[in-house]
């Protein structure tokens, strides 16, 4: 692991053992509880699945982030996904956007509760795999990185799915 990758684990470790001390260990357990309920309100349960070119998935944005977002990073089972074989479509009737067309000059607004669609361009995706992917969105307004990082099976191929 790089220690690019370590120092985020190091800084969360040593702020939940901060809060653990002053606070005690039932509000890391209230603050974990909160992180995967909004986790489980994002992504759309079982909605990952193949596609001709690879996996899709569904968010729902939630209400607690708004903005526009300079950067969409992607991982599938901790492989990098490049910019270009990202893509995102906010709302059905939104027209497709790859993720190397997002940047400061033209960033992706998402209001809440508004549904993304993303495609990952993954050739050999494999139905009925579990499979792991982590999203990241860098903001504009405030430069930290939100994230998003899940875990379901590969459902086969909607009839019609490109």
């Amino acid at each position: 692991m790089s220690g690019r990758r370590i120092a985020p684990i190091l800084s969360l470790l040593r702020q939940g053992l901060s809060v653990e001390f002053e606070f005690g260990t039932h509000s890391l357990e209230a603050m974990l509880w909160v992180a995967e309920t909004v986790e489980r309100a994002v992504y759309r349960e079982g909605s990952l699945r193949a596609t001709a070119g690879g996996l899709a998935f569904t968010l729902g944005n939630p209400p607690l982030r708004m903005g526009s977002f300079s950067r969409l990073r992607a991982e599938v089972d901790g492989v990098p996904v490049r910019d270009d074989d990202l893509r995102v479509r906010l709302e059905p009737d939104l027209a497709w956007r790859s993720a190397a067309s997002v940047s400061v000059e033209r960033p992706l607004t998402w209001v809440p509760g508004a549904r993304g669609d993303f495609e990952v361009t993954r050739p050999g995706a494999a139905e009925g795999r579990e499979t792991r992917v982590r999203l990241e969105l860098e903001s504009v307004a405030i430069p930290p990185t939100v994230w998003l990082e899940f875990r379901d099976r590969v459902a086969p191929a909607e009839a019609g799915t490109p």
